[in-house]
């Protein structure tokens, strides 16, 4: 049973704009790295093996390319259009099954920022693989939670399994997207919920019965467009995905399956998510900041500060974000940077498209 990992590499990434845009993503970003984040991310996987995918979509495959030159052209998975991971993830798995259908699939985010030594990560990533083969089920990964978030979805542990691998794995009791943030303090305080990091693995057959379970739409829809591609009608299976519902993974399988479980993850992990996220990270100087490109800070503490061309001169700062572009310039509270999603949407509303 050969395994193969796919990478996750379509979203767009707002909350980091106006570095993120459309056609050049945060996982195509270096943040104080010579690597961004997909080229980190596919240097780590490789090593698990020989069959690696990038999952994408059209507009995005040139910069990623520029960016993984070893990347051979039929391992690209492309989405004729977005439609969320529980249909990229589909995709995926119907694209290795073509070729191996009793393939064990593994699928990573392209925008995870990890700390320190890469082994524990693929051990990790190889403990969930053998849990799936072994009981012929779904596994992810979950990480105690530091503090309360509203950003992850919440595993709730169920009982240890009977087996010996490398790491244990327990049965997930209940499946939580994104809860409020009372829910969230109190899923902490209790101890028995780990964040959801978002890094599967399971057979390829085995998702394929889960989703025409539990899924049924998802499936049906699935078998369509498998089918198309076999016939070598195209243009069909294309129209047969853009009618695929658009949803996360999370709320289209996993919340609804009892048949989930869950390995610890044993290595440092951050979801680069937002600017404050970022600079929470980063290398900060005695005063709480972090500053790249020309800059001049005055009585001013924990800042994010980046620029490419233009200096940047701050007097009394304190907490706020100021990111530099040559098109454009965003200042805002670092507590307020979830919110810098809210400017993509309002551009998006403006139809000021060469910002986006």
């Amino acid at each position: 049973m050969s395994r193969h990992v796919v990478i996750l590499a379509g979203g767009s990434g707002t909350r980091l704009w106006p570095r993120s845009r459309e056609d050049h993503p945060k996982h195509l970003l270096a943040f104080h790295e010579k690597q961004s984040l997909l080229q980190a991310t596919f240097a780590r996987v490789r090593s698990l093996t020989e069959h690696v995918y990038v999952i994408t979509e059209r507009s995005q495959v040139e910069s990623i390319a520029a960016q993984l030159p070893e990347l051979a052209e039929d391992h690209y998975i492309i989405e004729p259009a977005r439609r969320g991971t529980a249909s990229a993830l589909g995709l995926a798995a119907v694209t290795i099954a073509r070729t191996d259908p009793d393939a064990t699939m593994i699928s990573v985010h392209a925008d995870h920022y990890l700390g320190g030594d890469w082994e524990p990560y693929l051990s990790t990533l190889k403990a969930e693989a053998d849990w799936a083969e072994s009981e012929k089920t779904l596994v992810t990964v979950g990480l105690k939670p530091p503090y309360p978030s509203t950003a992850f979805g919440y595993i709730q542990l169920g009982e240890r399994v009977p087996g010996k691998h490398a790491q244990p794995a327990y049965r997930v009791k209940a499946f939580v997207e994104k809860p409020d943030l009372k829910t969230a303090e109190r899923y902490v305080k209790d101890g028995g919920y780990l964040w959801h990091l978002g890094l599967f693995s399971w057979p390829v057959s085995v998702l394929f019965r889960e989703l025409e379970e539990h899924a049924p739409r998802l499936g049906q829809g699935l078998n369509q467009y498998a089918a198309e591609i076999r016939a070598g009608k195209q243009a069909a299976a294309t129209e047969s995905y853009l009618q695929l519902p658009t949803e996360a993974i999370d709320t289209a399988l996993l919340e609804r399956t009892p048949n989930l479980l869950m390995v610890g993850a044993q290595f440092e992990w951050h979801d680069v998510g937002s600017w404050a996220d970022l600079h929470d990270i980063l290398e900060q100087d005695d005063a709480g900041n972090f500053a790249e490109g020309d800059h001049i800070l005055i009585d001013s503490k924990d800042c994010m500060i980046h620029s490419t061309r233009k200096l940047v001169a701050a007097v009394g700062l304190e907490g706020m974000v100021v990111i530099e572009t040559e098109d454009a310039i965003l200042i805002c509270p670092k507590a307020r940077s979830q919110d810098v999603k809210l400017i993509v949407e309002r551009l998006k509303q403006m139809g000021k498209k060469e910002y986006l």
